[in-house]
């Protein structure tokens, strides 16, 4: 004979609201604190509120860390700026500087080539011509002389230009002033 079990003494009807119960059952709310409780206690939760705080000092610490770790940033951002932006101009400076001597060489070439011409031509020309074309060229050593003084003062060949310049002006019959000359204008 087998043991009777709960179920065998049921009936039909038990039987059906039996197996309309639920299997699981939800805990209640006394449970979970208890729980949770329970587990604060052991350590191995935190209680509420409880968040990860820093001393005052650190918080500090790390402020004044940020703001030098900023401003050394700040500071050697601004010298590679100005260092690269004196290079570049050192650079323009130095093309600059090439570019105004080949300039310099170009214009001593043309003047000295025009000069050769009106040697070529003093003989041909006109008097009238040639004299006027004789100052031009004077007064034009006259200016190269001085701006070559005042790129370099102690230059002895500029220097000499204009010192034979001011002996030949000095030693030159007096012209006419022009400006005591009466101009009159027709209209």
């Amino acid at each position: 004979m087998q043991d009777a079990g709960p179920d065998d003494e049921l009936t039909p009807a038990e039987r059906r609201l039996f197996a309309a119960l639920p299997r699981e059952r939800e805990p209640g709310r006394l449970l979970e604190e208890r729980t949770v409780h329970a587990l604060r206690q052991r350590g191995a939760l935190e209680p509420p509120g409880r968040r990860l705080r820093f001393p005052a000092a650190w918080v500090g610490s790390a402020v004044a860390a940020s703001l030098a770790l900023f401003a050394s940033g700040v500071a050697v951002g601004q010298w590679m700026g100005a260092r690269s932006t004196e290079q570049v101009v050192a650079r323009v400076q130095a093309e600059n500087s090439r570019q105004a001597a080949l300039l310099v060489q170009q214009t001593g070439s043309a003047y000295v080539h025009a000069l050769g011409q009106l040697a070529r031509i003093a003989d041909t020309a006109q008097p009238a011509h040639a004299a006027q074309a004789r100052e031009v060229a004077v007064r034009g050593l006259r200016s190269a002389a001085d701006e070559l003084v005042r790129i370099a003062p102690d230059d002895p060949v500029a220097s000499g230009i204009l010192a034979g310049y001011d002996r030949a002006r000095a030693s030159a019959p007096a012209r006419p002033d022009s400006a005591a000359q009466r101009k009159v204008v027709w209209f």
